[in-house]
């Protein structure tokens, strides 16, 4: 999975996927937990909506 932006929380976004395993099969609730947390931050930063409301 590739992301091109630079921002902050798409980068946290990239790292986490880094670290899960390759098949979202094999995650765990709590990895799936973690990705859609930082999938959502990154996706409320590269829409220009602030990630902390």
């Amino acid at each position: 999975m590739a992301f091109g932006r630079k921002n902050p929380e798409t980068r946290a976004l990239r790292e986490t996927v880094a670290k899960l395993p390759g098949k979202v099969s094999e995650w765990t609730p709590e990895q799936r937990a973690a990705f859609t947390k930082q999938s959502d931050r990154a996706m409320r930063e590269q829409n220009g909506v602030s990630v902390d409301d």
